[in-house]
């Protein structure tokens, strides 16, 4: 048996066992979060000795609140006066379903604010939102501002401007202006933390496993997952936890850059200009109750900022609630692309580089498709795929070459390894032999393997939440980001790329030469051809799009190149006489 072909038919399977286990991790299962200082530390330790002591909040009702929208193509926000804060924003170029007669809804069904603003309760050690009623002073078609009170007397301005519909500016982009004046000259401003808001679960996230929130400080990203809100007995009970109530994190020495909560799809970014960040930063990450179900997750987030000569405190900077499309997160500052969320493999191996490599390229390739309407994004996928298909085509040829080549001295190898089976040293030593007097590359067939590898796992990855592919058709499909189910049966999703993929790899497999091929490694290749379409089944559409497509190029070349003849010659080895 050809060693080589069975470790890397074994290898396959393995990595397909671990992506089919990957891809539906346990719905409780929990995620480790990293800090940027030794030890988290409550927000009732962060509130100033100094400060004084905070009274009751004077909250008015939701109902009793005044309500201001503004809007542009992209967003419609509407303000409140409960906090001076955002109570939702409806993203006017997002679907809610194929149905398309709903737009998405951002923080529906929280009762507090985006952009609220919270102090810790002197009290009760706890930090509260502060809902009491903000004066609107001014309001524009672009802009609102808002004048209230801390609970301990503080003087709070507030100003939010939606950005303006021209080229080079974010239009999802909200700006934001908070200042925090003493109650009295000398003293010390309670410390405010500002809400991020919080997503629902997106409709295919099923199990919630991409709600979460998100803190960057440049050299490390802090990541807590709605599922440390929940209770968990783990796998054999390793990892097992009780629901938190509140996840505290600190960054000391280097703040926050930016400060996110996002589901599958969208996500909202706070981010604080670098030059009121101070030293410290902080944030508490809750999870939102919808319902006696459904979990969301926000964070209160807190930088320290630079006190002006009367003590005062402002804090600016860009809210942004859209879409985590590519190109537009990549272009945002601070690093903020990393609100893409790539999962890693087996929950360390990271294709974060490649993901954004691809998309990079998916992107360039729709740019050019874009005539050709509503199915421009499944063109470009078809697009991508010959492309890529071009470049490893030298190295599938070379892999054919050497796979014909080994097939024509499969009966000098087998007599080799016939005369030194029991000698492993004298078997290596004359097959080298073999290999170098007749060119052999016995390790041709790995590269295209090594090439096509990365690129699976990049897209397995990447097209797990690409939003550009959300609802988007093509041919019979419905939503490029979901699966291609085209009917049920006894509730059971019928879908039928999986099936082709599977289909169209057997026989790319069938069609593929494969030198000195036993038993075993026929069984270990078929196998392959079962597991991925499994593994798939419940993935977007895109990605099975992606193989099928590959395994009928691959037909393709062999078809194309299977009359190709090797010059080569077929020598019997040479039968050595043995000493003694």
């Amino acid at each position: 048996m050809d060693r080589k072909n069975l470790f890397l038919g074994l290898a396959c399977i393995a990595g397909a066992m671990a992506l089919f286990f990957s891809s539906k991790p346990a719905a409780h299962a929990p995620v480790a979060t990293t800090t940027t200082a030794n030890a988290p530390v409550a927000p009732a330790a962060t509130a100033p000795t100094t400060a004084p002591a905070v009274k009751a909040s004077n909250d008015i009702p939701l109902a009793a609140a005044q309500k201001t929208v503004l809007e542009n193509k992209h967003l419609r926000a509407t303000f409140t006066s409960r906090g001076g804060a955002i109570e939702k924003v409806e993203l006017l170029q997002q679907p809610a379903d194929l149905t398309r007669k709903s737009t998405i809804v951002f923080n529906a069904g929280n009762a507090d604010a985006a952009m609220a603003l919270a102090v810790v309760n002197r009290a009760t050690n706890q930090l509260e939102p502060v809902y009491s009623d903000f004066k609107l002073v001014e309001s524009s078609a672009r802009s609102v501002s808002y004048e209230g009170l801390l609970p301990d007397g503080s003087k709070v301005t507030r100003t939010f401007t939606l950005a303006e519909e021209k080229e080079g500016v974010e239009p999802h982009s909200i700006r934001f202006y908070t200042k925090v004046t003493p109650a009295t000259p000398g003293a010390i401003p309670a410390r405010v933390w500002f809400s991020t808001g919080c997503w629902q679960h997106s409709q295919g996230d099923t199990i919630h496993q991409f709600l979460s929130v998100l803190a960057d400080t440049g050299d490390e990203l802090s990541h807590v997952n709605i599922s440390v809100f929940k209770d968990s007995n783990g796998f054999l009970g390793l990892g097992a936890h009780k629901a938190e109530k509140e996840h505290p994190i600190v960054a000391a020495g280097k703040p926050f850059n930016w400060v996110s909560s996002g589901n599958h799809f969208f996500a909202s970014i706070i981010r604080v200009e670098a030059t009121q960040r101070g030293n410290r930063a902080e944030l508490l990450a809750r999870p939102v109750k919808f319902n006696e179900t459904d979990l969301g997750i926000q964070a209160f987030a807190y930088w320290e900022g630079v006190p002006a000569a009367d003590l005062s405190v402002t804090t600016e900077g860009d809210f942004f609630v859209g879409p985590k499309e590519y190109a537009r997160v990549s272009a945002l500052p601070d690093g903020q692309v990393a609100v893409l969320q790539f999962s890693k493999i087996l929950g360390f191996i990271s294709f974060s580089a490649i993901c954004k490599l691809l998309l990079a390229c998916l992107g360039g390739v729709h740019a050019l498709l874009e005539w050709t309407g509503s199915w421009s994004w499944g063109w470009a996928i078809v697009l991508l795929t010959i492309l890529i298909k071009l470049i490893t085509w030298p190295l599938t040829a070379a892999q054919q070459r050497s796979a014909k080549k080994m097939q024509q001295f499969a009966g000098p190898m087998k007599e080799i390894r016939e005369k030194y089976k029991d000698n492993s040293e004298k078997l290596n030593k004359e097959m080298m032999k073999l290999y170098q007097e007749h060119k052999i590359n016995p390790f041709a067939g790995c590269l295209p393997i090594f090439i096509q590898i990365p690129i699976f796992f990049g897209l397995y990855t990447a097209f797990q939440t690409t939003v550009e592919l959300r609802l988007m058709p093509f041919l019979w499909i419905h939503d490029l980001a979901s699966p291609d189910t085209l009917f049920h049966i006894a509730g059971f999703g019928f879908n039928l790329l999986p099936i082709l993929m599977g289909i169209t790899m057997w026989l790319s497999m069938r069609m593929t030469p494969m030198p000195s091929a036993d038993d075993t490694q026929k069984i270990i290749m078929y196998t392959m051809a079962f597991l991925f379409p499994v593994i798939c089944y419940a993935l977007p559409a895109a990605l099975s799009l992606y193989m099928t497509l590959q395994n009928l190029l691959q037909m393709l070349q062999i078809a194309i190149t299977k009359d190709a003849t090797v010059v080569a010659e077929v020598a019997s080895a040479k039968k050595k006489k043995s000493k003694g």
